[in-house]
């Protein structure tokens, strides 16, 4: 008994493509073309990954001539280069957290550092709210105001529907 494979141009039954279905050379290919902070995430994600993505001394070497030669922030002091958690640093990782809020992406026509293009993250999301420190005071708070917030959209939306309808809106 044969069994039976998907084709390719089915509309009932569209074939995805899951990353861990992939082979692992082709694994190893794509861990190739990854920047050190990129491996470095993608080798956190599973065991698999962990003994397969190359986050040696090279690669670590390659990103930081490539963010000199951008003219980005590097580490002035002495960097160990031996393990990754010897190598995140205080300084390293403070500059892995602005790469990944895209607060190192200019406005201009060269486009987003991170993801090689034209358009960057950072036009998404407003500049104020991805500075250090603000999400975590808009994640404490978050619910509370929230709620505030409903609260008062939802008695001017009773307010408009009043006037708009005629309702008395004064209290005799």
């Amino acid at each position: 008994m044969a069994a039976s494979t998907p084709t390719l141009n089915t509309p009932e039954q569209p074939l995805y493509f899951r990353l861990m279905e992939l082979p692992t050379e082709l694994h190893l290919n794509i861990s190739s073309f990854l920047t050190y902070p990129d491996a470095l995430a993608l080798k956190h994600t599973c065991r698999h990954f962990y003994s397969l993505v190359y986050t040696g001394v090279h690669l670590k070497v390659d990103w930081l001539v490539e963010r000199f030669e951008h003219k980005l922030e590097c580490p002035m002091e002495k960097c160990s280069f031996r393990t990754d958690e010897a190598f995140c640093n205080w300084r390293i990782r403070k500059i892995m957290e602005r790469r990944r809020r895209h607060l190192e992406c200019p406005r201009f026509s060269r486009g987003c550092l991170v993801i090689e293009g034209r358009t960057c993250q950072m036009d998404l999301v407003p500049t104020w709210l991805k500075r250090q420190g603000r999400v975590k005071v808009l994640k404490r708070v978050g619910n509370e105001v929230l709620i505030h917030g409903l609260m008062v959209l939802c008695m001017q939306l009773l307010w408009i529907i009043c006037q708009r309808y005629g309702f008395p809106t004064t209290v005799a």
